[in-house]
């Protein structure tokens, strides 16, 4: 499994979102900034990618990309999560 950082702007005014954060939701994940989702799954950042742009409109934007060992973080709540024992890298 891989941890892959999620981050986006979504930017259609009183668009309904909830499709992407439901999708999101499917993996485990934890999330403790406002558009920074950290998702534990087998997915390549590419495959995500290509799903996360059928569920956003054409001048949303979003990054991806795998999270390693070497990261480092200030009063983020999700540290326990990215520290847990059972984490394979």
């Amino acid at each position: 499994m891989a941890i892959l950082l999620v981050t986006y702007d979504l930017k259609q005014p009183g668009r309904d979102y909830a499709p992407v954060h439901n999708f999101l939701k499917q993996f485990t994940y934890c999330k403790d900034l406002e558009s920074v989702w950290l998702l534990d799954t087998k997915w390549t950042a590419i495959q995500m990618r290509d799903a996360l742009s059928k569920l956003v409109d054409a001048n949303d934007k979003f990054f991806i990309c795998p999270v390693g060992r070497d990261w480092a973080s200030w009063r983020f709540n999700c540290s326990n999560w990215l520290n847990d024992a059972s984490r394979n890298w």
